[in-house]
């Protein structure tokens, strides 16, 4: 029988039924909520699954666990338990084959949920490392399982179909929701197989090899969605896949993209963690995979006031990207298509507004503003997601009406911004709404932004009232 999450949460902070009850009363009138009977039969109700709390006593729950009221209002009961415990459940599985596929069910099952930070960090962070260099070490498959066959022709055509959307990496006409549509419903069949069918020990290692693309697809669309927490969850699905399946250099290519997460969000130390595990894997890896490894090393460095070792790493991605070969091979490179000059030209930019330079930042940038792509080709899913470091560099050069038009920019560009990367460009406008052509620009973003959506559905808006008498 599977747990309810509230009993998870509660169980986590050490507390009976009857004084989770206490706590929750007393924290609904701490609220000003107003008073609550604390009786332990309604936690076990809650529990159950019978019966909601009333609202107000969610807020109270919330409050206790630290969730945030949007978050409450957005999913509803009990999917913003769900996704609280969801992190826990992720970060804590066993770094076994059964824990790979118990994290690609749960990235595979759970809801996005645009939460603030990153859950990896720190000692959290490092556990994720050690567990991931330990798994490699360890050599351990998947066990054979029962069940019904995996057909050669239904692996071949999931292959076939998540061969396509990586490549859909270097450019497409579609929006990026629906790349994360088509990539989600790819993570979820291939969990499905890893855990409701039969395989021998090596089908079962071709799954998670599977898995781990899957996730890692999901990582980036994700990603030019600008929901990052998502993003997170499913980076990490792809480290545990590869790691379970024995491959070196997936896993050192997926804790580069945590890398990434990292650069973004994270504290820079974590960042050259990340990058020496990844060296560490995979000594010799793709000039693709070095080129990514040095950018993430310079911008850390940058970050750690160090200009000299930073624009030195730099020099080294250059000379890495030099060696890589004109046509990129999933099968051989994990890094990704788009490590390319324009990914060099971004990193060189993000280093320099890292070290305080926004005026030698934006000349890095600047390929990033025309609207032309070379002939024959679609505009990367990352165009507009890396307009937002042009609008932070030029507000960092005090261009407050320049950033204003690279906002309405990459709304016009994009047809219509996801809400993630609408709240990323909001967040850098927010210090100087009280200039016209911000004004204008806010409003321009607010009538083009779609709906949020959660793996291509309208979550609720409101939440019931369930009718508990208390």
């Amino acid at each position: 029988m599977t747990t309810h999450p509230l009993a998870a949460l509660r169980t986590s902070t050490g507390l009976s039924q009857a004084e989770y009850a206490q706590l929750v009363a007393r924290t609904h009138a701490e609220l000003g909520h107003g008073r609550m009977a604390a009786r332990r039969e309604k936690v076990s109700r809650w529990e159950s699954g019978r019966i909601a709390p009333e609202f107000t006593a969610q807020l109270a729950i919330a409050h206790i666990h630290q969730v945030d009221t949007d978050r409450v209002l957005r999913l509803g009961w009990p999917r913003w338990l769900t996704a609280t415990v969801g992190d826990h459940e992720l970060l804590h599985q066993p770094w076994t084959p059964h824990g790979a596929m118990a994290v690609t069910r749960l990235t595979a099952a759970t809801a996005g949920d645009p939460r603030p930070g990153l859950a990896a960090v720190g000692p959290s962070l490092t556990a994720q490392i050690r567990g991931a260099i330990t798994a490699l070490d360890g050599n351990a498959r998947p066990p054979q399982r029962n069940g019904p066959r995996i057909t050669p022709e239904a692996l071949s055509w999931a292959e076939h179909r998540i061969r396509a959307l990586e490549r859909l990496e270097t450019g497409s006409p579609t929006h990026p929701a629906a790349l994360h549509l088509a990539a989600h419903t790819e993570h979820q069949l291939i969990s499905d197989l890893l855990t409701s069918h039969g395989y021998d020990r090596i089908l079962g290692t071709e799954l998670l090899l599977l898995a781990a693309r899957t996730a890692a697809l999901c990582t980036w669309t994700s990603h030019v969605l600008g929901e990052d927490a998502q993003a997170e969850r499913y980076n990490l699905a792809a480290i545990r896949a590869a790691a379970a399946a024995g491959a070196p250099h997936r896993t050192a290519a997926h804790l580069a993209q945590l890398a990434f997460r990292h650069r973004r969000h994270g504290h820079p130390r974590d960042v050259l963690s990340l990058v020496q595990a990844a060296r560490t894997i995979d000594p010799h890896p793709t000039p693709r995979l070095a080129a990514v490894l040095h950018t993430h090393q310079a911008l850390a460095l940058a970050r750690l006031a160090q200009p000299t070792t930073a624009l030195r790493a730099m020099d080294h991605a250059e000379h890495a990207l030099a060696a890589a070969p004109p046509q990129w091979d999933p099968d051989t490179d994990p890094a990704g298509a788009t490590i390319d000059e324009n990914y060099l030209a971004v990193s060189h930019g993000s280093t320099r507004l890292a070290l305080g330079e926004p005026t030698r930042a934006l000349t890095w940038f600047s390929a990033l503003l025309k609207a032309g792509t070379p002939a024959g080709r679609h505009p990367t899913p990352y165009a507009v997601t890396d307009l937002s470091l042009v609008v932070q560099a030029q507000l960092a050069a005090g261009q407050t009406d320049e950033a204003a038009a690279t906002v309405r920019h990459a709304v016009d560009r994009s047809g219509g911004l996801p809400p993630g990367l609408a709240d990323r460009f909001r967040a850098l406008l927010a210090p100087h709404t009280h200039q016209p052509p911000v004004q204008a620009a806010l409003a321009h973003l607010a009538a083009r932004t779609r709906p949020r959506t959660v793996d291509g559905r309208v979550p609720p808006r409101r939440v019931g009232h369930s009718g508990d008498p208390d």
